[in-house]
């Protein structure tokens, strides 16, 4: 069975499942958790373009999500974000006098998202896409220095969805940034129209 004979057939499957009205639509909303920067820390060196070993001084930061998206379908949906995770900081030594570094990373990105309701009022969820994100890195010895970079990343997450009444939803999630190997946990509210 080719590729496309695969797609068409579950295209065809999802389509003939029933999509009620009231699962359906444009939807907008906001979240707020914890970044971990937990892993990046072990390449910070790399990360902050030093020369440097760094021992990050904070692997977690708040951080804060808002999205839109269209769920066109009960157990699909297409959804836009934009990211803040905060920063991490690090100390290092590369000679004298100590190096400090603060990375901050944003990204803006789009998912296709894969819904699958357990009941009435609870959905669970996972997501895949591709995050456009922008770093900035800060360097401190004798002199500051500062370094914008940007690039594009995959983008992949689950969480879970409960109905609070018509229109708001409750939403927990975990979601990574792969290549920059940031993990962010949020709780958040959105609003179907």
């Amino acid at each position: 069975m080719t590729i496309a004979k695969l797609l068409g057939a579950i295209a065809a499957l999802l389509a003939s499942l029933p999509a009620p009205a009231q699962d359906t639509g444009w939807y907008l909303g906001g979240a707020v958790g914890q970044a971990s920067y937990r892993e990046a820390c072990a390449d910070f060196g790399a990360v902050a373009g030093a020369a440097a070993t760094f021992d990050c001084t904070s692997k977690e930061h708040a951080a804060g999500k808002v999205f839109a998206g269209w769920r066109f379908h009960r157990m699909l949906a297409v959804e836009l974000s934009y990211l803040d995770f905060g920063e991490a900081k690090g100390e290092g030594a590369a000679g004298s006098p100590p190096v400090n570094a603060t990375v901050g990373v944003r990204a803006v990105g789009v998912s296709g998202v894969g819904i699958v309701p357990l009941g009435e009022s609870f959905s669970v969820f996972g997501r895949l896409g591709l995050l456009q994100t922008s770093t900035t890195v800060r360097t401190t010895d004798a002199v500051t220095t500062r370094d914008d970079r940007s690039e594009t990343e995959m983008h992949v997450g689950f969480g879970g969805l409960l109905k609070l009444s018509r229109g708001w939803a409750l939403r927990l999630e975990f979601e990574r940034v792969n290549d920059s190997k940031i993990d962010l946990t949020s709780l958040g509210a959105q609003y179907l129209f």
